[in-house]
């Protein structure tokens, strides 16, 4: 009897250096914890349909980044007009992940391991959702790429849980896959944001394995299924 073709996929949200501790620009508390996970979950064993990495990637002056508006600080917020001349507050960072630098790489490990694997894909984004750009086209095109490979599940883990796992969980969400994150897989920049992060995937029919320390592997097993 044929073994049922694989139908979920994989993302690995924003595991670049500078992301990481302790040399990170917008280093997230405890992020390397992620790694060892991660890197179990690219073992061949797991039979994924697809494995897509995002990755964060801004130009230099980008405007998100608080040293485009002196005198404003990282961290705070402030109103913007986006391209369709609507306002909306934005939150400012440090320079971050910008392009042709160390710190936008994907972390070494993670990077050779999917050198290893072969068919991992890269996304290369500016917006908080690997499913879209901060301004949605009427169709993702992520959505159809992975609905054209038979995805009918997502599984999201990497950093930051409260912003661009979440939004990324919340697009899966919207485009109608079966939606899951990996706890011991993802951290937060605001750890006490993690788990309404969690809440809310959980209220839209999403799943989170591995809280406190519960047991994932057999139970993520189970749902891929």
């Amino acid at each position: 009897m044929a073994s049922k073709p694989a139908s979920t996929a994989l993302i690995i949200v924003d595991v670049q250096n500078d992301f990481l501790p302790p040399t990170g620009a917008l280093a997230v508390p405890n992020g390397r914890e992620v790694l060892p996970v991660i890197t179990e979950l690219l073992d061949p064993t797991w039979n994924w349909a697809v494995v897509l990495v995002s990755q964060d990637y801004h130009p230099k002056g980008h405007i998100s980044f608080a040293s485009a508006h002196p005198p404003h600080e990282a961290y705070t917020q402030m109103p913007l007009i986006n391209a369709h001349g609507e306002s909306y507050i934005q939150t400012l960072w440090p320079d971050h992940c910008v392009e042709g630098t160390a710190g936008a790489e994907i972390e070494s490990g993670v990077a050779d391991v999917l050198a290893k694997r072969g068919n991992g894909i890269h996304l290369e984004l500016e917006a908080y959702s690997a499913f879209q750009e901060t301004l949605p086209p009427k169709t993702s095109e992520l959505t159809e790429f992975l609905l054209a490979q038979g995805v009918n599940k997502v599984v999201v883990t990497g950093i930051a849980t409260d912003f661009c796992v979440l939004q990324t969980a919340l697009s899966s969400l919207a485009s109608s896959f079966a939606t899951l994150l990996i706890a011991p897989a993802m951290r937060a920049i605001s750890p006490a944001y993690e788990g309404k992060t969690f809440e809310a995937v959980e209220s839209l029919g999403g799943v989170v394995l591995g809280r406190n320390g519960e047991e994932w592997k057999t139970k993520l097993s189970e749902w891929i299924q």
